[in-house]
C-alpha cells in the first residue's frame, strides 16, 4: 500500500508536469494486482500454497501488463510433441497443471463440506458415512483429473493407450494398495466392521476408531492404534463382538480339592458372579462342573457383560476376587498338585 501510494504520488506529480510516465503507469498496475492477488490468496489456508499461487498469478498479471504474455505463450506453444493426432504443447502442460492444481484444491474444499456433512447426518449409518466418505475420495479427484485435462484441450480419447499402460503398471507394482481398496469397500458394503464395534486381533481386542481407504484403525485398551490392513481381515475373517449385539459371554475357570464339596462350590461361585456390578442378569450366571483333573476338580462360571469395550479382565478379576472371599469363608480348598510315591523293598544284596 506504501509503494502504491507512492507511486499514485509520482503519476500526479507526472500529469501536472504534462510528462507521461508509461513505467510507472505499469509499475501501478503491478502493485494493483499483487493487493489484489495477496488478498485473494488469505482464503488459503496452507502457507505454503498461498505464496506459490500468489507468486503465480502475479507473474502471469505482470506479463499481461508487460505485454509479454500473448508472445510468451505462442513460443510455448511452438514447442509441441506429436505423437500421431496426439498433440502436446509446453503450453498445454502448463494449463492443465494449473488447471488441475486448481480443481484438486476446489475439489478439496467440496469434500470437505461434505464429510462434514454426511457425518452430521443422523439418518445414515457409520458405516455408510464411512462408504460414502471413501466413494468422494476416489470420484472427486478423479472428476478433478478428467476435467482439468479436458479444460485444457487435452484429448482424453488419445490418452487411453496411455493411461491403459500406465495402469496395467501401476497395477502390478501397486497389487497390494489395490487389494487394499477393494477390501474396504467390501467391508463397508457388506458391514462386516463399522466405527465403534469391538473386534479381536492377534490374541487382543479393541474397538474400532476409523476406518480409509487402505486400513483400519483399532485402539486396544492400552492406548495402542492398531493399522490393520483391509485385506488382513477378509483374509483371516473377523471376529467381531459387537455386530449384532454388544453383550459378550466369558469363561472363568476356577478348581477345587477333591474333597471339597463340589455343589456347594458351584453355588458359591454363581453367587460371587451374581455380586460383580458389570454381570448382567439375564443370561443368568452359571457355573459348571467341567472335568475331573488330575490334583483338582474344574469348574468353569459362565457370565455375560454388555460393555466389552470397558474390558474384560477386570471383570473375570472381580468374579475370581469374590469366589476367593466366599471359598476361604466356607473353608473350600484350592488344589495343588500332589504325587504319590510307592516305595519297593528289595530283598538281598540286589538293594544295594
Amino acid at each position: 500500500m506504501i509503494w502504491l501510494m507512492c507511486l499514485w504520488l509520482v503519476a500526479a506529480v507526472g500529469n501536472l508536469a504534462a510528462e507521461p510516465l508509461p513505467l510507472v503507469d505499469a509499475a501501478i498496475d503491478l502493485v494493483l494486482a499483487w493487493i489484489f492477488i495477496r488478498l485473494l490468496s488469505f482464503s488459503v489456508r496452507a502457507p505454503f500454497a498461498s505464496v506459490v499461487i500468489s507468486v503465480v498469478a502475479w507473474s502471469v498479471a505482470a506479463l499481461s501488463i508487460l505485454g509479454l504474455l500473448q508472445p510468451l505463450t505462442k513460443e510455448l506453444d511452438a514447442s509441441a510433441l506429436n505423437v500421431g493426432k496426439f498433440r502436446i504443447s509446453a503450453l498445454t502442460a502448463i494449463d492443465a497443471t494449473f488447471v488441475l492444481a486448481a480443481l484438486l484444491w476446489f475439489t478439496t474444499i467440496i469434500f470437505r463440506f461434505l464429510q462434514r456433512q454426511i457425518m452430521r447426518s443422523q439418518a445414515l449409518t457409520p458405516s455408510l458415512q464411512v462408504l460414502l466418505i471413501q466413494l468422494l475420495q476416489i470420484f472427486l479427484p478423479a472428476l478433478a483429473v478428467i476435467i482439468g485435462l479436458t479444460a485444457a484441450g487435452i484429448d482424453i480419447t488419445a490418452l487411453t493407450v496411455i493411461f491403459g499402460a500406465v495402469g496395467l503398471g501401476v497395477g502390478l507394482g501397486l497389487q497390494r494398495l489395490v487389494a487394499n481398496l477393494v477390501a474396504g469397500l467390501t467391508l463397508l458394503i457388506g458391514r462386516t466392521i463399522k466405527p465403534g464395534d469391538i473386534i479381536e486381533y492377534k490374541n487382543s481386542y479393541g474397538w474400532v476408531t476409523a476406518m480409509g481407504a487402505r486400513y483400519v484403525t483399532l485402539r486396544t485398551r492400552d492406548g495402542v492404534e492398531h493399522l490393520v490392513p483391509n485385506d488382513y481381515f477378509l483374509e483371516n475373517g473377523v471376529e467381531n463382538w459387537s455386530y449384532s449385539d454388544v453383550r459378550l459371554r466369558l469363561h472363568v475357570p476356577v478348581s477345587v480339592a477333591y474333597e471339597s464339596d463340589v455343589r456347594q462350590a458351584i453355588a458359591l461361585a454363581v453367587d460371587a458372579a451374581k455380586s460383580v456390578k458389570r454381570v448382567i442378569e439375564r443370561p443368568e450366571p452359571l457355573c459348571l462342573l467341567k472335568a475331573f483333573g488330575e490334583s483338582s476338580i474344574d469348574l468353569e462360571i459362565r457370565i455375560w457383560i454388555e460393555d466389552p469395550r470397558n474390558g474384560t479382565q477386570n471383570v473375570k478379576s472381580e468374579v475370581l476376587l469374590a469366589v476367593w472371599d466366599r471359598y476361604k469363608n466356607a473353608g473350600i480348598r484350592f488344589p495343588y498338585p500332589q504325587r504319590d510315591v510307592h516305595l519297593v523293598s528289595v530283598p538281598g544284596p540286589a538293594a544295594m
